[in-house]
């Protein structure tokens, strides 16, 4: 039983991140990305503007410095103004205060102080009645405790952000030790380093572990024990299907909550004078309160201007002469000329200066950032949050070892690795991956609400929510899925096991419905397309579960159609290709099987229905994965 948190009187924790920087600091020097900031709030101040502007009940508070300025570390992290050491904001004027290592002296003769600005800050949220959530912090071991000695329940914990991906160091290591790669090797490798680090944070004392990124592997992550799935919404796509895989993940793990972090400012993508950006943001907030979501934290865009990725961003208002300087000297070459030639980027910082207003709190976009979230916590106040979670019926199965992106796209590789899949084709997503793209159509269609603009992330749910579940490592329970879904429909990659195929059975003689093919019985784990029949677990025999045995792989076949005399998946005669996949062969085993949809040459069983038990299961018999058949 998972540690539980207490939620507050509204039932939800809203708010924003709270971020390390000074205005005139030379934020990034990125092409995309460049820009001088212009906010000068600290971070108590912040605090302040929380409260005054009915932004929510919570801050999270990043660990990152935003830009070179030694104030941002003094002030957030090492509080040194506690023991009378002033260290002032950037001085253009006179070339002071503008990187860290003016006052590196100082930072190391008091580094006992690192994680000082963190308790600091719990301290004075508290009191103002903020919870503080942290992302991508350390801190000095002293300090760690106090964090929630100071902040009793109004401190939530720790969140390691987007840390972890597979390696292509790992994969190459594998492929040197194994002689080939395979997906369980890269998955124990992945869960090591996170376990790893979970628990060193436990022992350390920061309290409850969250996890936060676009990445479709979040379930490992679980697995590996983060405790707080807070998906990066909007960089993930349709924010109904980031809620099933959370609301699945947190049912499955018996989680504390689950979250969203609403990464809009930067992936809405959508112009700022557009009134469907604003519809999207206001929308997104209040499908994941209906969603079940505990959380809601809005990354960016109420406090400064950060995007670059809307058309109309204001920070190309700022000359571009700017921007050509930086993309060519890049970041380590301005950091240098920041120590040693600050006079040479003065006049960069002068020419955006009159822009600031476009882009600091009191700008345009801020402003209206700021109303919706307040908005937002007013009906949340005036309504409350719905208890638990929303009732589901059916869950989209997410197999052992998949580790497809979030978003489908042909030119991506599996686990990221982009240089393994350049030598061997089957590592870049293909039709398993598909299948995750039928079932979004299916149960998370995204309709063009946002016209003429593309719409990527607000979806309808026509047959109500949809959790997704995750057979990863097969950590997951026939007991559990009886208890909470009707139906599980298996739907990408899959790597089967004795175990897993012995869950299933339980599950479907109990009373489940379950939806599976051909490969996803498989127990491949190198990403083998033209896996071959001995690698189908218990030998291919699925008499029990599915009422056929596998003999092998069959031929290609172009049209699937109704059987004579059965139309009750559809009237023939309708059909249904070119398909141009394989079929597989099989022997027929239960006599009262019931043949739904056949190949249009020689009527061989293409899907069918077997009752098991109190339950029942659709099996397509496919060579292929259901992706073939988008």
């Amino acid at each position: 039983m998972a540690r539980k948190i207490k939620l507050p009187k509204e039932g939800i924790f809203v708010g924003s991140g709270v971020y390390p920087t000074d205005t005139d600091t030379l934020l990034c020097t990125m092409i995309g990305h460049y820009t001088w900031q212009a906010q000068s709030f600290g971070p108590i101040e912040i605090l302040d503007k929380i409260v005054e502007d009915n932004q929510g009940n919570l801050a999270q508070v990043w660990g990152i410095a935003r830009g070179f300025s030694p104030k941002n570390r003094s002030e957030w992290f090492y509080a040194l103004d506690e023991i009378g050491i002033d260290i002032p904001a950037p001085d253009w004027e006179n070339y002071k205060n503008l990187v860290v290592e003016e006052y590196q002296t100082v930072f190391d003769e008091h580094k006992d102080r690192f994680g000082a600005g963190y308790v600091r800050f719990i301290r004075e949220a508290r009191k103002r009645g903020i919870y503080t959530a942290l992302i991508y912090t350390n801190s000095n071991p002293q300090w760690i405790p106090q964090l929630s000695e100071v902040g009793g329940d109004y401190y939530l914990g720790y969140d390691f952000g987007e840390r972890y991906n597979i390696g292509l160091d790992d994969a190459r290591s594998i492929l040197k030790e194994m002689g080939t790669l395979k997906l369980g090797a890269l998955a124990d490798r992945l869960l090591k380093r996170v376990r790893e680090h979970v628990n060193e944070r436990h022992q350390q004392g920061w309290g409850f572990v969250m996890a936060t990124s676009s990445n479709f592997h979040l379930d490992y992550e679980v697995l590996g024990g983060a405790e707080m799935p807070v998906v990066e919404d909007f960089a993930f796509p349709s924010l109904n299907f980031a809620s099933a895989f959370s609301r699945g993940l947190y049912r499955q793990h018996d989680l504390p909550l689950w979250g969203s972090h609403l990464a809009h400012e930067h992936y809405s993508w959508l112009p700022n004078s557009n009134s469907h950006r604003w519809d999207q943001l206001r929308a997104g907030m209040y499908l994941k309160y209906m969603a079940g979501s505990k959380m809601i934290i809005n990354e960016s865009g109420n406090w400064f201007v950060e995007h670059t990725l809307a058309p109309d961003s204001p920070k190309f208002e700022v000359p571009q002469t700017t921007r050509k300087a930086f993309g060519v000297i890049g970041w380590g070459a301005a950091h240098e000329i920041m120590k040693t030639n600050p006079a040479a980027l003065k006049p960069y910082l002068e020419e955006a200066r009159p822009y600031f207003g476009m882009l600091n709190y009191d700008s345009p976009v801020c402003r209206k950032y700021r109303e919706i979230i307040s908005d937002f916590w007013d009906f949340v106040k005036a309504n409350g949050t719905p208890e638990g979670q929303p009732e589901t019926t059916i869950a989209l199965v997410k197999g052992n070892y998949d580790f497809c992106s979030s978003r489908y796209n042909h030119n991506y590789a599996i686990g990221g690795l982009g240089d393994i899949a350049e030598e061997n084709p089957s590592w870049y997503e293909d039709t398993p991956e598909r299948g995750w793209v039928i079932a979004n159509e299916v149960f998370f269609p995204l309709k063009p609400v946002m016209a003429p603009y593309k719409n990527l992330s607000i979806s309808g749910t026509p047959f109500g929510q949809v959790d997704v579940v995750s057979f990863a490592k097969d950590h997951i329970t026939a007991e559990f899925l009886n208890k909470h879904y009707k139906a599980i429909l298996f739907t990408g990659w899959n790597t089967c096991s004795e175990k897993q195929y012995g869950i299933l059975k339980e599950y479907v003689y109990n009373g489940g419905t379950l939806f599976i093919s051909t490969p996803q019985l498989s127990t491949n784990e190198t990403r083998n397309f033209a896996y071959n029949a001995d690698e189908l677990v218990n030998g291919g025999d699925f008499s029990e579960l599915c009422g056929v045995k596998v003999l092998g792989k069959g031929d290609r076949f172009y049209w699937a159609t109704a059987p004579i005399g059965e139309e009750k998946l559809f009237k023939f005669p309708r059909r249904f290709g070119i398909i141009a996949s394989r079929i597989a062969n099989v022997e027929i085993t239960d006599p009262e099987l019931e043949v739904l949809a056949i190949d249009d040459e020689i009527e061989r069983p293409l899907i069918v229905h077997h009752r098991y038990g109190k339950g029942h299961t659709y099996f397509l018999n496919s060579w292929a994965y259901p992706g073939a058949f988008e």
